[in-house]
């Protein structure tokens, strides 16, 4: 199993070094991130669509992890003109990216055309979609939330990162309210993580998919979470000091 905070030191080093980049959205991912990576081949079979492109950084660090990219020309060529590595997903510059996002909203829309290609071409695997809680006040995904029970998307698995914050405001969706919703559009609503332990679990609920319905699942894990620094909500694009670096490292556990 990777382990979600050397993904996180990753993202710290890469954003440090750059003075440039998202840390907070990354860390509340990195356990789902490293999850679905140790456990679905993303490279020949299934498809990640990241619709919180900002956060493309971490995907960067388990790429990294997994042998796929060399470190030298990620560190060095991170966020600069025409890399592969820049700071929204580019598919066309990265073959390992399945979707160009960053515009807010989009990503789901792109991962339903993923999902239904699938079902037209009796491919096998699935699309999983990563989309923030500021996203949900875009329409459109609500008009891909609302599609994809119609066209039986059953290998569709919608991941909403609600971790509290969007870049300058906090965001206050109620789980318990958000989970009738997507029941409410035929979704099959998998469960809630509340905390990293329980990742496993519940996408181990989706194992066998119930016919037709697209599955959602929603992580309450904190923007930032994994250092007492960057956990307090403020760290959407804030990047640290050399002292705060310091410290995040020391409690990532990588201070080397």
């Amino acid at each position: 199993m990777i382990d979600p905070n050397k993904l996180r030191k990753i993202v710290l080093d890469l954003v440090y070094s750059k003075q440039s980049g998202h840390i907070g959205g990354c860390f509340s991912i990195a356990g789902t991130i490293a999850y679905l990576f140790s456990n679905y081949d993303f490279i020949n079979e299934n498809k990640l669509i990241l619709s919180k492109g900002h956060s493309v950084p971490i995907i960067y660090a388990v790429l990294l992890e997994l042998g796929l990219i060399k470190k030298e020309h990620l560190y060095n060529t991170f966020r600069e003109i025409n890399s592969q590595f820049q700071g929204h997903p580019d598919k066309n510059l990265c073959k390992f990216l399945h979707a160009n996002t960053g515009s807010l909203g989009q990503g789901l829309s792109i991962a339903l055309g993923h999902a239904l290609a699938k079902k037209i071409k009796n491919e096998p695997g699935k699309v999983f979609c990563i989309i923030g809680d500021g996203e949900l006040e875009e329409g459109q995904i609500w008009e891909a939330i609302r599609l994809a029970p119609k066209l039986r998307l059953d290998n569709l698995i919608c991941i909403l990162d609600n971790n509290g914050y969007s870049n300058d405001n906090k965001i206050s969706w109620k789980t318990i309210e958000l989970s009738r919703i997507v029941d409410n559009f035929c979704w099959d609503f998998i469960g809630n993580i509340e905390k990293e332990e329980d990742i496993e679990k519940i996408f181990n609920r989706r194992k066998m998919p119930i016919k037709d319905l697209p599955g959602f699942i929603i992580s309450n894990i904190a923007k930032g979470h994994g250092t007492s620094i960057s956990s307090n909500g403020n760290y959407h694009s804030k990047i640290p000091t050399e002292q705060e670096y310091i410290q995040m490292s020391k409690e990532l556990g990588y201070d080397k």
